[in-house]
């Protein structure tokens, strides 16, 4: 299925724009090729029991496409927006059971941090970090021994998020991370860092793609984000 996306993703790419190439590129969307009654995410995922992590689902071979990777972030902020006395966290979903699961409390500094928003930014860096430099990435490679680009899927609920690294980030690049009201971009510093690991990602052929999916559809996340204010980590 991944690879059926990709394939027709490159083919519209050539009567789009350099600008829509650029955004697209970090879009993924399977839910387009179906009808709303039955746009169910879960159907386009397979758990690799043996791996601990996710994958396209690869309805073909009735398993997960190997050079996919499918990862659901979220994050949890009492008190949004509301630095006295708030606490946030953020929460990691590979798999149900799966070892790679992670959960913790955001420790901020300014107050403009307390909101939903950052702590998703947060949830996504670590993410990436975690597949990156911990034993996620290897035992992902290690599942094909097929070559070329392999595709990270970072589902998420917040249009925020997906807005920020599918849209918004280019233009953000070329006019020096200022907003449409002329001032420097909110979580600028987090942006350019996660934007920062995903080309350094694609250097090593892992492309990047953001997936927005329902509120309901994403709610182990949810669950170990609000698990971690819950015990107090």
């Amino acid at each position: 299925m991944l690879e059926k996306y990709l394939v027709r993703e490159a083919r519209r790419d050539k009567e789009r724009s350099f600008e829509d190439q650029q955004i697209f590129s970090r879009k993924f969307d399977l839910h387009q090729y179906f009808s709303p009654a039955s746009r169910n995410t879960k159907r386009f995922i397979y758990y690799d029991q043996i791996s601990r992590i996710s994958h396209v689902h690869d309805a073909n071979e009735m398993a997960g496409d190997k050079k996919s990777l499918v990862v659901a972030v979220d994050g949890a902020c009492h008190q949004d927006g509301n630095a006295s006395g708030s606490k946030s966290s953020y929460g990691i979903f590979f798999g149900k059971d799966s070892g790679f699961n992670t959960y913790d409390t955001i420790e901020v500094s300014d107050e403009r941090q307390q909101t939903k928003d950052y702590t998703r930014l947060i949830a996504v860096d670590r993410a990436l970090d975690l597949i990156k430099n911990s034993s996620v990435l290897e035992n992902w490679r290690s599942t094909s021994e097929r070559e070329g680009s392999f595709t990270i899927v970072i589902m998420t609920d917040s249009t925020y998020v997906y807005d920020t690294f599918t849209t918004s980030i280019w233009l953000w690049r070329k006019n020096g991370f200022e907003s449409s009201e002329g001032e420097e971009v909110v979580s600028r510093e987090l942006i350019d860092k996660i934007d920062k690991a995903i080309l350094d990602l694609a250097g090593d052929k892992i492309l990047v793609r953001f997936w927005s999916v329902p509120r309901e559809d994403n709610t182990e996340a949810e669950k170990l984000a609000n698990r971690a204010l819950q015990d107090g980590r």
